[in-house]
C-alpha cells in the first residue's frame, strides 16, 4: 500500500503573476512624481510674497517641473502600446498634456470631467498584477488631477482667462487738452 506524500510546494504549481512595466507604464509612474512635484512648485508659488528674495527660484522651479511634466505626456503620448492596459494610461497622459495647456476656463472644467463622463476610457478591466498596478496608477493619478484643478493657477478664473475676447472690450476713452 502506498501513501500519497506532496513533496512539491503548492505555490510552485500555479502560474507566476507579477508585474512588469512597459515602456508607458515606467514613463507614467515618472509622470506621476513629476505631476506631485508641479504641484508642490505650484503650491509654493501661490503661499510666495513675490518681492521675497526666493520668489524667482521658486518660479524657475515652477516652470522646471511644468515642462517635465508636459516632456514625459508626450513621451508616453509618443510610445507604442505594448498591451491593453497601456491604452488608459496613455489617454490619461494625454488629458493630463491637455488640462496644464488648457486656455481658458471652460475647457479645462469640461476635460477634467472627462474621467468621471467616459470612465470606461481612463479605466483598465485587466486582471491580474498587471490590471492591480495599473489602476493603482490611475487612481493615483486621478486625485493629482483633482488637486491640480484645487491650484490657483486653474482654479481662480478671473485671475487668469478672461470672460470675453479683448475685442469685445470697448477702448477707454482717452481726454487730452488740445492748445
Amino acid at each position: 500500500m502506498a501513501t500519497f506524500l506532496a513533496n512539491t510546494p503548492s505555490p510552485a504549481t500555479e502560474a507566476c503573476d507579477r508585474f512588469s512595466h512597459s515602456l508607458i507604464s515606467l514613463a507614467f509612474t515618472q509622470l506621476n512624481a513629476a505631476v506631485a512635484l508641479y504641484i508642490e512648485c505650484e503650491r509654493d508659488l501661490e503661499h510666495a510674497d513675490c518681492f521675497d528674495p526666493a520668489f524667482l527660484s521658486w518660479s524657475a522651479d515652477a516652470e522646471e517641473a511644468r515642462a517635465r511634466v508636459l516632456g514625459l505626456a508626450a513621451t508616453i503620448t509618443a510610445q507604442p502600446m505594448m498591451r491593453a492596459s497601456d491604452k488608459p494610461l496613455k489617454r490619461s497622459a494625454m488629458l493630463t498634456r491637455l488640462l496644464i495647456e488648457s486656455d481658458s476656463a471652460a475647457t479645462f472644467t469640461s476635460l477634467l470631467r472627462l474621467p468621471g463622463s467616459h470612465a470606461e476610457l481612463f479605466a483598465c478591466c485587466d486582471a491580474g498584477a498587471v490590471g492591480a498596478r495599473v489602476r493603482q496608477m490611475l487612481e493615483t493619478h486621478q486625485v493629482q488631477l483633482e488637486a491640480l484643478a484645487d491650484l490657483d493657477e486653474f482654479d481662480d478664473v478671473g485671475t487668469h482667462w478672461p470672460d470675453a475676447p479683448a475685442a469685445e472690450m470697448p477702448e477707454p476713452l482717452t481726454v487730452a487738452c488740445a492748445l
